[in-house]
């Protein structure tokens, strides 16, 4: 279980913003009634940054948007509303440059696709597709942010679990590798690898291209620098649940099913073998 450092500051004032900074990433994130928009501090959040809008009536409708003025788009949403918003999130960055417009927009996909995602909440006009101009080192950089971003909705009362497809796939993928070592291939039990494990022992890039093709279906992931797959801008920790997604099946085993670059280009699991020999004549060796 991974945890992520934040330090919380409450106000004595309680019409001020509540304010997380979660040290890892550099973020600082507001948490606003709609009530007390006054007491947002102009200087510090009049800035580049995106949002998360939250209703308070039970119907789980959630507003992603970004806003080169963060505090003066809250403003024009309390007078034009586009859902009975009560809560805001502002995420900004906290270093001397800040966001920049392409860095925001890349954010406010990435995040409007990771919250549609959640289970009960229904996305108002968020964009699902963001800025893609970005080259591929930055978006690695930005794809880290969105974990604590979905993070910070967890303090502010969101249920951030997903709906109950990676729960399912990830069971379908044991059976799979109980299947495996029951006909035998006991090394996958021995050493059992993950993508991550591939990216950090040079065999996959961060940033890589995944494909995959069954019947009438083509799909298209990306690696992230976690060993996490992306598809249509949701994270999937496993590249079956990530198969499952990008196929709309009950079940696919993404290990055989992604191609690494093409659809020529090896398999995960041929790289995972590569990954399992290491190991093998790592332990040969250490045991000699």
């Amino acid at each position: 279980m991974s945890v992520i450092p934040v330090n919380v500051q409450i106000p004595s004032d309680p019409h001020a913003p509540m304010i997380a900074d979660f040290v890892e990433h550099a973020l600082r994130i507001a948490y606003v009634d709609r009530d007390h928009l006054a007491a947002i501090p102009s200087d510090d959040w009049d800035v580049p940054g995106v949002y998360i809008l939250l209703t308070g009536d039970g119907s789980g409708q959630v507003y992603v948007g970004q806003a080169r003025r963060m505090r003066q788009r809250l403003g024009q949403h309390n007078s034009r509303p586009k859902l009975p918003w009560t809560r805001a999130v502002m995420v900004k960055r906290d270093t001397t440059n800040g966001f920049n417009t392409a860095e925001i927009g890349y954010l406010e996909g990435r995040v409007s696709a990771e919250v549609k995602a959640l289970k009960g909440i229904t996305l108002i006009a968020g964009q699902s597709a963001g800025d893609e101009t970005l080259p591929t080192h930055m978006m690695l950089s930005l794809d880290a942010f969105v974990k604590s971003i979905l993070t910070a909705l967890r303090l502010a009362g969101v249920d951030i679990s997903r709906a109950q497809l990676e729960e399912a796939e990830e069971e379908q993928l044991h059976v799979l590798e109980k299947g495996a070592s029951a006909q035998g291939l006991a090394s996958r039990a021995t050493f059992a690898c993950t993508v991550s494990a591939l990216v950090s022992s040079g065999l996959l890039r961060a940033g890589e291209d995944l494909y995959l093709h069954q019947g009438t279906v083509n799909g298209h992931g990306t690696v992230t620098a976690a060993g996490e797959v992306i598809v249509n801008g949701v994270t999937y920790m496993t590249p079956s649940a990530a198969a499952v997604a990008a196929l709309g099946l009950q079940s696919s085993n993404g290990w055989t099913t992604w191609h690494v670059g093409s659809l020529d280009g090896v398999t995960l699991d041929q790289l995972r073998k590569k990954w399992q020999q290491r190991q093998r004549v790592e332990r040969a060796e250490d045991n000699a």
